[in-house]
């Protein structure tokens, strides 16, 4: 029977694994309901070109919805279970449990189809984003959670560990380093605007474009700021357009401050911050996904160390 043979684990593990290795290359799409597919949209056709609406077509953006990821976790979950009904029969208690164990990690995985889906946020320190009635904040010492002006809950975090903020789980992962800019003239600090109907700010982060260009104005100095790909600097006068200052930034590290005098008396404050990509999860999400990852670990461990110990059971003794 083809799901009691290695190759029904093997073939459809494989599988799974390239699909994996697929999803990292090529980041999969938002729900197109949420307000980031339209940007997400824009920078895959401009990573991918022509080939965005082949793979489109083959489901490769969206391969968790596709039929056959779910027929491949099916099938491998079918392989677990014979594997787990024959090691029982043979009486090898510590693999059927291991198999029994993967084949509850992959049902529990299933039901996330039914709970609501993670949220994304990419924040930089100071800055905060609605996630329902709630607002995130992300803080130089941590998270913080709002709701009409009360903190819900603060918490630390790590990036690579899940953490817990209020009826939230969540986990957040290392992104690129933005620079935030300040400016001053002779007369002290100056206001920076980030778009023509964006507010003054004290600061402002760059985030770059899809063509790797961030933009600052400065209203008072009647300049405008260009930082391309995190390091060229140009510095426009606004209304001529001619070019004030122009040079190559050294790279900083998180936290690492550079500061530039610019003719007239103005200068130039630059921090580079880190950038957070942070996944909040609903509790009952939350906690589907940590049992169906548990289970698979203890699973794998379970069957790793039956292995083991028959692998040292057939080998000869030593004198």
């Amino acid at each position: 029977m083809f799901l009691a043979s290695r190759w029904g684990i093997g073939i459809p593990a494989l599988l799974l694994s390239l699909g994996l290795l697929w999803m990292t290359v090529a980041p999969q799409a938002p729900s197109p309901h949420d307000p980031a597919y339209g940007l997400w949209v824009a920078r895959a056709r401009l990573r991918f070109g022509p080939l965005f609406d082949p793979l489109e077509r083959l489901g490769l953006w969206s391969l968790t919805e596709t039929p056959g990821w779910r027929l491949l976790w099916a099938a491998l979950g079918w392989s677990f279970l014979v594997h787990a009904l024959e090691a029982a029969r043979a009486r090898r208690p510590l693999m059927a449990c291991s198999f029994a164990l993967l084949v509850l990690a992959i049902g529990m995985g299933g039901l996330g189809r039914y709970l609501p889906p993670p949220l994304s946020l990419t924040l930089a320190p100071g800055e905060g984003q609605r996630v329902g009635d709630f607002r995130l904040v992300l803080e130089e010492n941590g998270l913080s959670l709002w709701r009409q002006g009360d903190l819900i809950g603060r918490t630390m975090f790590h990036w690579g560990f899940p953490f817990l903020l209020g009826p939230y789980g969540g986990i957040a992962g290392r992104s690129h380093s933005v620079l935030e800019v300040e400016a001053a003239g002779p007369s002290g600090p100056l206001p920076l605007r980030a778009a023509l109907d964006a507010p003054l700010a004290p600061r402002i982060l760059l985030y770059p474009s899809l063509e790797g260009e961030a933009f600052a104005a400065i209203p008072e100095a009647r300049r405008i700021l260009r930082v391309q790909e995190g390091r060229w600097l140009t510095v426009f006068e606004e209304g001529t357009g001619a070019v004030v200052w122009q040079e190559e930034l050294p790279r900083l590290a998180d936290g690492q401050t550079l500061e530039r005098a610019l003719p007239g008396g103005y200068v130039l404050r630059f921090t580079a911050r880190p950038v957070y990509r942070l996944f909040l999860f609903p509790m009952p999400t939350f906690l589907q996904r940590l049992l169906s990852m548990g289970m698979a670990f203890l699973g794998l461990g379970i069957g790793g160390a039956a292995q083991l110990r028959a692998a040292m059971s057939r080998s000869p003794g030593t004198v």
